[in-house]
């Protein structure tokens, strides 16, 4: 017997989950917008990773553990020329193909019933739930747009334009 309330979780975490990755988006953008193409490839210490490294990097991260594993297309990801200095994509490419992701997987997630969500998959080797893939991957794709913030902020200090601040009238969620 289905418990409805099985159903009312599946479509809070999967509404919760796309709500993450929306949020992100604009935050990536908001950023994107106030940098130059020299700026979105500049990388603090030759160890670390660039904005663009960064988007490449969300994108890959998302098509394995967002979409792949909920349309059972091949992986062919290759992580670590994700990180790769010398890689230098356009970055509206970049951001046209990380938005392309984000609406296949928010496609993938939003309609996802508790026994889809509990379905094991396997991604990098792993057996994971679905549920786990987007908590994993959601929640990566947050943390990563946090870092796209500091370096964004670490490159304009004072010249960083923030996309909302608590003076102001409540729109959409601080950045």
């Amino acid at each position: 017997m289905n418990d409805p309330s099985n159903s009312v979780i599946s479509e809070e975490f999967s509404r919760l989950s796309v709500d993450l990755l929306d949020q992100s988006t604009v935050k990536i953008n908001h950023c994107l917008g106030q940098l130059s193409d020299d700026q979105i490839w500049w990388r603090p210490q030759p160890s670390m990773n660039s904005i663009g490294n960064l988007l490449i990097h969300l994108a890959g991260n998302l098509k394995q553990w967002g979409v792949v594993p909920f349309t059972l297309a091949d992986d062919h990801r290759d992580r670590e020329s994700e990180f790769q200095p010398e890689v230098r994509r356009e970055v509206d490419d970049l951001v046209q193909e990380l938005e392309s992701l984000v609406g296949a997987a928010k496609d993938q997630w939003q309609y996802l019933s508790a026994s889809q969500l509990s379905k094991t998959i396997n991604i990098q080797g792993f057996g994971v739930s679905r549920l786990q893939a987007i908590s994993h991957a959601s929640s990566h794709f947050v943390g990563h747009t946090h870092q796209i913030i500091q370096l964004t902020r670490l490159q304009l200090d004072n010249d960083y334009k923030f996309h909302w601040t608590p003076n102001e009238p409540r729109g959409e969620l601080p950045i």
